[in-house]
Formats: structure tokens, sequence, C-alpha cells
């Protein structure tokens, strides 16, 4: 695929997403989707391995009732009002774990402890970020937290459009993170979650492998669980190279 056409078919998935938050009925005047996917298209191409990883939910700001709030930006693409994507990446716990192990595994790095921290060099981490496929569940801002109810009905009113995605950016590997992700999507996906091909432990992260039509497909915990960070990150750089 050439980077024009990818461009042309996510910009088409946006759309799309704009229009299911219209039929779904929220209020254009108050919140607009999140838009995810890939920032840097010809960098993602041309990336050897093309990572797609899945969350539940992004968020933004929240009205004076406590509502989400806001939208109407791409992830990986715009940074918070006077901060650098960087900087921005790294106020978040989650996203910043998401980069480490993203620089990491497009790096060939294979140990936290060989990593620059991002404010040392952060254009590497955000040449990272934007190489990958992100994607949320849901596409519009929600809570900081997500119910595991809730998540299923975002998962029934976004599955068509997230599987959408993954046919178009047909990554090497998927990383979906938390149990309750994957338990929404495993009705489509039809993995044996009892029965993965390895599983890799670093302390208390834990990251099953199994494959799914020829992609290397992890299940990782959430990147903002209570683990330690280099754990973490160095449980899903080994799963994702295809250590143990």
């Amino acid at each position: 695929m050439t980077t024009t056409a990818l461009l042309a078919a996510q910009a088409a998935i946006h759309a799309s997403i704009q229009a299911r938050a219209i039929e779904l009925g929220y209020d254009r005047a108050k919140v607009e989707p999140i838009y995810d996917g890939v920032v840097d298209a010809a960098g993602y191409l041309a990336t050897q391995p093309k990572v797609l990883w899945i969350l539940k939910e992004p968020y933004d700001d929240f009205d004076e009732n406590g509502n989400p709030w806001g939208g109407g930006w791409t992830m990986f693409k715009d940074a918070a009002p006077g901060k650098t994507l960087a900087q921005s990446v790294n106020a978040n716990a989650a996203l910043r774990n998401v980069a480490y192990a993203s620089a990491a595994i497009l790096n060939g790095v294979d140990s936290y402890s060989k990593l620059p921290w991002i404010t040392d060099k952060p254009d590497m981490y955000e040449s990272a970020v934007r190489r990958i496929v992100y994607c949320n569940v849901g596409k519009m801002p929600g809570e900081t937290t997500t119910s595991d109810a809730h998540l299923a009905d975002l998962y029934r009113d976004w599955k068509d459009i997230l599987f959408e995605q993954i046919d178009l950016y047909d990554p090497d590997i998927i990383i979906v993170c938390g149990t309750a992700t994957l338990q929404c999507m495993n009705q489509d996906l039809g993995l044996d979650l009892s029965k993965p091909e390895t599983t890799v432990k670093r302390g208390g992260a834990v990251v099953d492998v199994h494959a799914w039509r020829g992609k290397r497909f992890l299940w990782a915990p959430h990147p903002a669980a209570h683990l330690p960070p280099e754990k973490w990150v160095e449980s899903v750089v080994a799963a994702a190279s295809g250590g143990d």
C-alpha cells in the first residue's frame, strides 16, 4: 500500500467515526471524537515490525458537571496546549509506557535500562509514537477509568470501525492492553485464551502471546497498571520480539 492510499483510507475511517458519533447522539457542540490511527504513515509503512496498540478509550477534559468534554484532535499528532508532544506523552503514565515500549521495539532495544529518558531524547519517542498505530475501542472523550460494563457498550458501538482499522493497517504485531479489552474483543477474535503460544513474565508483568491471522497477538496488562514500568515495558518488548 502507498502512503497516499493509506492516508486516504484513514481519512475515510475518521469520517466514519464522526458520522457514528452523530448517530450515537453525541452533541457536537460539546464533544467531538478523538481520532486515532497512525500519524506518520510513510514511516509506519517503512517500519518493521509494524505495531498496532489497542486500549479502552481516550479522555480530554470535563465540563462543570463532571461530564466528558472536548475532543476534535488526533492521538500522537496534537500535543496539549503549551507542551510538546513528548511532554504531553511523558505527563500520562499509560502513554509514557506505550512510548517506551514502542521506541524499544522499533529501535531493537531489549532492556528498559538501555532506553534514554523521554526528557533526554524527545525526538526518538515522538518518532516512535507517530510510527505506531494507536487505537482505542471507544472513540469519544470518556472518563479517566472505564468500567467493564461501559467498555462492553463501547465495543458494541465501535467494533466494526475498530476491525476496519486492523484490516487497513495490517500490522505484524497487535498489542491489546487489559483483560476487559481482550475479553470484549475475543467474542470476534476467537482465541483460546487458556492456551497461549508462550507467556512472558517480567516480575508481575505477564504477557500472553497468541497467533491470529498470521500476526503476533499480545495480551498485555494495561500500561497504567500498578506494575514497575521497567517490568511492564520489558515484558511487552520481549513478547513482541519472540523472547520468553
